[in-house]
């Protein structure tokens, strides 16, 4: 079994809260996703972790139904800027 899987996500009142599944794909765990605010986090060897560019890639098509391709930038002062071209 892979040491890979994602769950949906969402905060109430300050609370992480996300579904009992453990989804193989993105795509899985975002037919999970129940509210406006919703997202999907990775879990790698019982870590949390945020999704690489290529899962953000595949949660995009999921969720909005685009192929977006983007680029992320940082700025002097560190600020990280993601620029998406659909």
């Amino acid at each position: 079994m892979s040491s890979i899987f994602y769950f949906a996500a969402w905060t109430d009142s300050g609370c992480l809260l996300g579904c009992d599944h453990e989804h193989q794909t993105v795509t899985s765990a975002v037919a999970c996703i129940t509210c406006a605010s919703g997202y999907v986090i990775a879990v790698e060897k019982n870590v949390l972790r945020t999704l690489t560019d290529a899962e953000e890639a595949e949660f995009q098509d999921a969720m909005y139904g685009t192929k977006a391709k983007g680029k992320r930038r940082l700025s002097a002062d560190s600020t990280l800027t993601v620029l998406i071209t659909i």
